[in-house]
């Protein structure tokens, strides 16, 4: 998650407690969804034609498969549902950047 990279000034990591806080947030503000996720990767592997990719070394076969596997895979399509569940029990959390303000995730 690109936003892990961000600084708020007081800690090492802007999201305190830990990156499935942050993408708790997103997912249920509907910003940023494992259904989203899944449906950019599937269209950038067809766009950029991972699959039909040759002469690549050993390392590189093993990571076309795993790159062109993971749209189809039910994992990530499940994601989607257990954000849902998770969103059902929501509890706050306080976040430094919004001066400490608890949020319900």
């Amino acid at each position: 998650m690109p936003a892990l990279l961000m600084h708020d000034g007081r800690g090492d990591s802007l999201f305190e407690h830990n990156a499935s806080t942050a993408a708790s947030v997103v997912q249920r503000l509907g910003v940023y969804t494992a259904k989203d996720y899944a449906d950019i990767m599937e269209f950038l592997v067809r766009r950029w034609k991972f699959e039909k990719l040759t002469g690549l070394s050993g390392e590189g076969q093993r990571a076309q498969d795993y790159v062109c596997g993971l749209p189809p895979r039910p994992k990530i399509r499940r994601l989607e549902e257990r954000a849902q569940k998770k969103a059902k029990q929501a509890s706050a959390v306080p976040f430094s950047w919004i001066f400490g303000r608890e949020i319900t995730i």
